[in-house]
């Protein structure tokens, strides 16, 4: 049972930074966010990005250099919106910090 919860907690992370850094940048500029995924976490972060993408709450693509490149849906920030209400279960997902490492800064233009 504590397996699964930190599945939950991985995958609440992801969320939760995904939207911090949408909003902290700015929405209407990004195009798409490339992270590198720390090599010790990767199946882990991965299986949790597939997850998410299933659930319709993000988009990813895995690039050849082995970044991700990912966004947040509206229905994933539905999601982080009902989590911050909760609270309890967003502060523990914090426990994993900032998983995914960017790459550069957001590129600028285009629609969101």
């Amino acid at each position: 049972m504590l397996f699964l919860a930190g599945r939950n907690l991985l995958r609440n992370s992801l969320l939760v930074q995904l939207y911090n850094d949408l909003f902290t940048y700015g929405y209407e500029f990004c195009v798409s966010i490339d992270y590198n995924v720390p090599e010790c976490s990767r199946i882990e972060i991965i299986a949790a990005l597939y997850y998410l993408f299933e659930r319709r709450w993000i988009f990813f693509n895995i690039e050849q250099d082995k970044t991700v490149s990912a966004y947040i849906r509206g229905s994933g920030i539905d999601i982080v919106e009902d989590l911050l209400s909760e609270g309890g279960e967003l502060f523990l997902s914090q426990l994993y910090g900032n998983l995914l490492k960017r790459v550069s800064e957001p590129q600028v233009g285009g629609n969101a």
